[in-house]
């Protein structure tokens, strides 16, 4: 049952990671190159800041993602996380973060657990003073094994205080596994 679930995840994982694809509207403010790497940052008081990785060279669809990372994380702690969204090409890589929290009025960054006793504050807001996600506090709980799934979502003009991770259309959307250890 658990090696069935293991490639249940990996499948999942592979089908839904980095997702993005450039805006064919030359007037849409979404317009940006394709999202094909993202890195997770989380610190905490007196340790050293842990980065997991997603990456899928060749962006969506083509060969499966050459890297996802477990995130890896302490029970009953307290983290603050970090997101960089990035572009490679050709050995060049673009920040793509900063245009994202510019543009925060039509995006938002969620994270979905599942399995996991989690719960995730975001920590930033656009100029409406709605939430962003770019950076956010993870509170955790027991240790267990599932995972969290990642979406941006794009809302230009629709966007709420407390939408849920369905309203807008989806810029990036990955499924990480993660552990919580005690």
């Amino acid at each position: 049952m658990r090696h069935t679930y293991g490639i249940l995840l990996l499948l999942g994982v592979s089908a839904g990671i980095l997702s993005c694809k450039k805006a064919s509207n030359p007037n849409d403010e979404n317009e940006h190159e394709a999202i094909n790497k993202v890195e997770l940052s989380f610190s905490r008081p007196g340790a050293a800041v842990a980065t997991f990785v997603m990456e899928d060279p060749d962006g969506d669809g083509g060969n499966p993602p050459s890297r996802i990372d477990t995130i890896r994380l302490l029970s009953n702690q307290t983290y603050t996380l970090n997101v960089r969204i990035l572009n490679i090409v050709s050995g060049r890589e673009t920040d793509l973060t900063p245009s994202i929290i510019a543009q925060g009025k039509a995006h938002e960054l969620y994270f979905i657990p599942s399995g996991l006793n989690l719960s995730v504050t975001k920590t930033d807001k656009d100029a409406a003073g709605y939430p962003v996600g770019v950076t956010s506090t993870w509170t955790v709980g027991a240790a267990g094994t599932g995972s969290v799934q990642l979406k941006l979502m794009h809302k230009a003009g629709i966007k709420g205080p407390n939408d849920a991770p369905t309203v807008g259309h989806t810029d990036l959307q990955v499924v990480v596994p993660a552990r919580v250890s005690n």
